[in-house]
């Protein structure tokens, strides 16, 4: 047997089949010494020394040959006698039948209405006290013989060697009697041993499946099962030790759901949903569930769970449970199109019966409790499912199924009824809903536009999030929700009117910017404030939701003990407004451009010795000078140049502390450098001449220290990363700006800045493959291709230098 060393953490391999192959392998000593003691009594006694052994010896070697030969050390005999007492009913039948039943009408009656005559029952009675004497004379000690004949020959063994009065003597002339029967009595003796050995070994069965069971939190049926499972496993082992390979609860199970009856199919759906549900599961066991029921081979199998899904089907509700638990564990490998009546089966789970919606008798609280647990569990088979894109386009083209997902949040139990009694299930209609817009394509447009349609559904989850009582989870997930849905109607006409539009937006900078929410779903609004910032109208919302927008979102942005995602969200949200905000509102365009300049003065200089050592930059006189540390305490140790580079995933985490500083850094930094590029974009307007310019952004700098700085820069941060590319295209665009500068000064001081354009053009050629990728990517996904590549910039930023530099004559 092959057993591997990883399968020995499983209770029942452990346990049951070790337990198992230690008594197969007494069996098959048992059963291998009988072979010896039949052979040895046949033909070396039996057949030899028939004629000279006494009367005890004779009948003792007949006893032991007997029970040898019946089969007794076949330890199988007892399973095959398992049922013997039932056998009794066609005993009963057969004497019914011949005796009774002949010339009858079928109803115990003869032709002439009367009973049977009472000869015939007299015959009856001789019959079956015949049958009685035979059952007690023959069938039962021949049955006690069977079963415990090794019992008896290792007792007549004993007693033979204790007295070893064979009779004839060597000096006869059978000088090989004595030691022939000596080791014939040691050998049954020996088998006997071995048996009563085995049978004291088999008390531990009850025990051992109660302890397994125990493990696994299984009781009841399911309880039984293991019982069930350990017997088997153990008739397979006395067959054929290697009857054990590969064999455990998942395949026991998935084996008994595979019969076509619905008893072993209940049985092993019960066993998987115990193991599922365990405290502590080994992901190798769900990973062989996943595998075992949904591979190809067990569509038969997923195809009844999901049938047992049913409000139809004639499963309970505790069964439909049962069901539901196992589904929602393999809802990641399913694939809707192989079961057409799949999502009718799901659906139903989200279903209220009348007699459950009704009050009065007929809905116990116990059917209250299963009824909403089997919607729960609906709604997580239907997460499980949307997280595939085929799955989802399914999803949104069943018939009423949208609607039923969405109930649960639509009729506002939260708030009609009891937080604690639904936030359960809304959490998890939330989810699906989550998935569902997320999704690509027609179908997430379709779904998208029916649910924003949904004003009840809207109403409520605004309520979600201005409600202090609702969890903090059910308001991470409706944010996600409402960033999603279409907000222009000129786009979308279904999309979300202008009112709850505007509810929504101005309800984020609170959450955004409140210290006292958790830090979670403050990234979520901030996230959310970033998206939709990019909306011109929705810019103005947020703009105008309260006086204190700006100076909060700066004060996040500047604090360098702040979250760096916090920081980031903030310094995007900014730019956005920055760009976006239209309005000719004097009040609020004059508040944001003075705080847009006042922080570019504080924020680029900061950004500018981002990778430098000591966190100094140089100047064009040649001396350093301390710009603090802006970035905080992890970008400043991200900012050796010697440090591991980040993976270039925006949202990755690294095993390495050191790595992950330094990718947070960087992500920061490019996002206060396109915040900077931004103003720098409006300026470049305001000043005519560089040198102004360059000082009214950097104080104290001149054209040439500044685009030394910015090479400095560049070269810190030019790995194939994707924040180190987001700060190559503002740089970029920094320049091509100031390229663009009527100013005379650039003239003077070509050179610094031809230098800073070759290292864009370095850091361009490590980037290709990296933005490729990423267009490659967006384009696949459906989604915006970028404006401007990093090598369009770099490439007119040449152009414009060669347009600067003198001609030569």
């Amino acid at each position: 047997m092959d057993l591997k060393l990883d399968d020995l953490d499983w209770e029942e391999v452990r346990s049951i089949n070790c337990y198992a192959l230690f008594m197969g392998y007494l069996s098959m000593a048992i059963r291998g010494m009988g072979y010896l003691v039949l052979t040895w009594s046949t033909v070396v006694l039996l057949g030899g020394f028939v004629s000279v052994l006494e009367n005890k010896d004779f009948w003792c070697l007949t006893i032991i040959t007997l029970v040898q030969t019946a089969g007794v050390f076949d330890v199988s005999l007892k399973e095959k006698m398992r049922y013997i007492g039932t056998s009794r009913y066609g005993l009963q039948s057969a004497i019914y039948a011949m005796l009774i039943w002949k010339n009858t009408n079928g109803d115990g009656k003869n032709a002439n209405g009367d009973g049977p005559s009472v000869p015939r029952l007299v015959v009856v009675l001789i019959v079956w006290l015949v049958h009685l004497l035979v059952v007690a004379v023959i069938l039962l000690p021949l049955s006690v013989l069977y079963l415990c004949g090794l019992l008896f020959t290792t007792g007549i063994s004993v007693w033979r060697l204790i007295q070893r009065d064979y009779g004839r003597k060597a000096e006869d002339g059978y000088a090989n009697l004595q030691p022939a029967l000596n080791v014939l009595y040691s050998l049954a003796l020996f088998q006997g041993s071995l048996f009563c050995y085995r049978l004291f070994s088999s008390f531990a069965r009850e025990g051992l499946a109660s302890e397994v069971a125990e493990k696994y939190k299984m009781n009841g049926r399911a309880h039984k099962s293991v019982k069930k499972y350990l017997r088997e496993t153990m008739i397979g082992c006395e067959k054929d030790p290697s009857f054990v390979k590969g064999r455990n609860l998942v395949t026991y199970a998935v084996g008994m759901m595979k019969s076509e009856s619905s008893k072993s199919f209940l049985s092993g759906a019960r066993i998987l949903d115990a193991l599922l549900e365990h405290p502590l599961p080994l992901e190798e066991q769900h990973a062989l569930i996943a595998e075992l029921v949904g591979s190809a081979s067990s569509t038969h199998v997923l195809e009844k769970l999901l049938q047992a899904l049913d409000s139809r089907s004639p499963h309970d509700e505790k069964m439909r449970g049962v069901a539901a638990n196992i589904v929602a564990h393999l809802a990641g490998k399913i694939r809707l199109k192989r079961f057409p009546r799949g999502i009718q089966c799901i659906g139903s789970l989200l279903e209220i019966s009348q007699g459950q919606a009704e009050d009065g008798d007929e809905c116990a609280p116990s059917a209250d409790y299963d009824y909403k647990k089997l919607m729960e569990k609906g709604l997580v088979i239907l997460d499980g499912l949307a997280a595939d894109e085929h799955n989802c386009r399914v999803l949104g083209n069943a018939e009423g199924l949208l609607a039923k997902v969405v109930a649960p949040v639509s009729s506002d139990l939260l708030h009609l009824i009891d937080h604690d009694a639904w936030s359960i299930v809304v959490a998890a209609s939330l989810q699906v809903m989550c998935r569902l817009v997320a999704a690509p394509g027609e179908t997430g447009a379709k779904l998208r536009s029916q649910i924003s349609s949904n004003k009840e559904a809207i109403n409520s989850m605004e309520g979600i999030l201005k409600c202090d009582e609702c969890d903090e989870k059910l308001q991470v997930l409706t944010i996600k929700i409402l960033t999603q849905l279409p907000m222009d109607v000129d786009v979308c006409p279904t999309a979300v009117n202008t009112e709850s539009r505007g509810n929504f937006v101005k309800i984020l900078p609170d959450i955004f910017t409140c210290d006292s929410k958790d830090s979670s779903i403050r990234k979520l609004a901030g996230e959310a404030l970033v998206m939709l910032s990019l909306n011109q109208s929705n810019a103005a919302i947020i703009l105008k939701a309260n006086d204190n927008v700006v100076q909060d979102l700066t004060k996040i942005l500047l604090d360098a003990e702040a979250d760096s995602t916090h920081r980031i969200n903030a310094a995007e949200t900014l730019e956005h407004l920055y760009v976006h905000y239209k309005e000719n509102d004097d009040h609020h365009k004059k508040k944001l451009k003075e705080a847009m300049e006042g922080m570019m003065r504080k924020v680029l200089p900061k950004i500018l010795s981002f990778g430098s050592k000591n966190n100094t930059t140089p100047t064009e006189k040649g001396t350093e000078k301390d710009v603090g540390p802006l970035l905080g305490t992890g970008d400043v140790e991200a900012q050796d140049g010697d440090a591991p580079q980040d993976d270039g995933r925006d949202n990755n985490t690294s095993a390495c502390p050191h790595n992950d500083d330094k990718h947070v850094g960087r992500k920061l930094h490019a996002a206060l450098l396109s915040l900077a590029t931004a103003i720098f974009d409006k300026l470049t307007s305001q000043n005519h001449d560089l040198a102004q310019l360059v000082n009214t952004i950097s104080p104290g700098d001149y054209p040439t220290s500044f685009a030394i700085k910015l090479n400095v820069m560049v070269k810190a941060n030019s790995d194939p990363t994707v924040s180190c590319l987001r700060i190559m295209k503002n740089t970029s665009r920094m320049v091509v700006l100031m390229m663009k500068h009527n100013g005379n000064y650039l003239k003077q001081h070509l050179v610094s800045f031809h230098d800073l354009i070759d290292s864009l053009s370095t850091a361009c050629k490590k980037m290709a493959c990296l933005e490729g990728s990423m267009i490659f990517y967006s384009s696949n996904r459906g989604a915006m291709k970028p404006g401007r590549t990093l090598a369009s910039l770099v490439k007119e930023a040449e152009e414009l230098l060669g347009q600067k530099e003198p001609k030569r004559l």
